[in-house]
């Protein structure tokens, strides 16, 4: 079944894959006059206006000077004129069948709330690029983490939902469609649904330290949704701080990476290198995850204590 549905990207300083991710939301083999596609660019100063301003009528531009990709999709979202919202980043690259497939698991047998759509790698160069994509399993926590959650870089919700509740939160900075999941779960008991032939090809880290980087933010993710969310979780951010079996669990995998090499290079072991690469790359994310969760802590309580001394003084 074809229903009307609104695509929206945000974007900022996306000059290097904005045109290859809405050409490929452009050739969907969705019927054109049932999507729009809502592009929000979020006060760009790189080449991205100029880049968008090529597709013509066919992409509807907006600008967002507030800072985030939350104040952008929301947006998109008010800005839509359809009764169901896709959600994709400008570093993704769909499949010709994503939006055909997203809507099918939203409308059809089994229908869903929101349904999050299979990322994957986009053209990996790079072991680390690969190993993203057990970060990036929209399977696992749509269908066995609880509460469940889904990512905007391959979702579908429902706009009258969204509105419900209040859109994105536009003071998170990281995580914020893990808030909006848990807000759906919790307070509006919405079903999750995953779709797995709806796919994206996500542009991932190809360094080490640049997955360290995005260790840092997923850490930052958490320690503001679990601000958030306490109470709901039966978990601080500082008990997340203090949570021993993680840093153990990068020590073992630490400890696994000094074992892979002494099989590579001691035994010859030809499958060391490729559990040297995995372990060596799990090590570097977690710490750098494990490492964002303390940082956004510590700006988690600087916040309130800065507000108590304004109204002090």
């Amino acid at each position: 079944m074809n229903v009307d549905v609104s695509v929206v990207m945000p974007v900022y300083n996306g000059e290097a894959t904005i045109t290859r991710a809405v050409s490929a939301v452009l050739r969907q083999d969705y019927p054109a006059d049932r999507y729009e596609m809502i592009v929000v660019d979020n006060a760009s100063t790189d080449r991205t206006p100029e880049l968008l301003a090529a597709f013509g009528p066919r992409v509807r531009v907006l600008r967002e000077t507030t800072p985030g990709a939350s104040a952008a999709r929301n947006t998109g979202v008010r800005a839509s004129r359809h009764p169901h919202i896709a959600f994709i980043d400008a570093d993704c690259i769909p499949d010709a069948s994503w939006l055909s497939e997203l809507v099918h698991a939203a409308t059809g047998p089994g229908a869903a709330d929101l349904v999050g759509g299979r990322i994957v790698a986009h053209e990996p160069r790079s072991p680390v690029e690969t190993f993203v994509e057990t970060i990036m399993d929209q399977e696992r926590a749509i269908c066995v983490y609880r509460p469940p959650s889904a990512v905007t870089a391959n979702l579908m919700a429902r706009r009258d939902l969204l509105c419900a509740l209040g859109l994105f939160d536009e003071s998170l900075r990281r995580g914020q469609d893990v808030d909006l999941s848990y807000r759906a779960h919790f307070e509006r008991g919405a079903t999750f649904g995953y779709a797995e032939r709806a796919v994206v090809r996500h542009v991932n880290p190809r360094t080490l330290p640049a997955l360290f980087r995005k260790g840092v933010q997923h850490g930052l993710a958490v320690a503001g949704v679990l601000g958030k969310h306490s109470a709901r979780l039966a978990q601080s951010p500082i008990r997340r701080c203090l949570a021993w079996r993680r840093y153990a669990g990068i020590l073992r995998e630490g400890r696994h990476l000094v074992h892979c090499v002494c099989r590579g290079y001691l035994r010859g072991d030809a499958r060391a290198a490729a559990d040297m690469t995995r372990a060596g790359c799990a090590v570097v994310f977690e710490s750098g995850k494990q490492w964002g969760v303390l940082l956004g802590t510590v700006r988690g309580l600087r916040g309130p204590r800065r507000r108590a001394k304004a109204e002090r003084s």
